[in-house]
């Protein structure tokens, strides 16, 4: 944390450094708001995880931050998803990464 003109900056860099970290993120922030804002489980939970993490990449992308600095909107996208699977646990990191490494194979050779 950085203390710049009496306001408390916070670097945000290190929780979008890696997908796992990412989705650590969006497991915190979810969970914060569960407990706090809105009462949900189930089905709804799982709603509010993917928008969680749909809305922490696309801050991300316009922050510049890790992952998501250099990406396009649709490798964002395909992100958020990843970000979203993992954090509902419906994919391992592994798999994820397996995945990714495919589609940006792909990605590449259309270009």
């Amino acid at each position: 944390m950085v203390k710049k003109n009496h306001i408390l900056m916070i670097d945000l860099s290190p929780y979008f450094g890696t997908l796992t970290a990412v989705a650590a993120l969006v497991l915190l922030v979810t969970g914060w708001v569960k407990t706090h804002l809105v009462k949900v489980d189930g089905w709804k939970a799982n709603v509010l995880s993917w928008v969680v993490s749909g809305a922490i990449a696309f801050v991300g992308k316009w922050q510049s931050l890790g992952i998501f600095a250099d990406s396009t909107i649709l490798m964002t996208v395909i992100n958020a998803v990843a970000v979203g699977l993992i954090a509902n646990g419906l994919y391992t990191i592994e798999v994820i990464q397996t995945i990714l490494a495919l589609l940006k194979a792909k990605i590449a050779k259309k270009a």
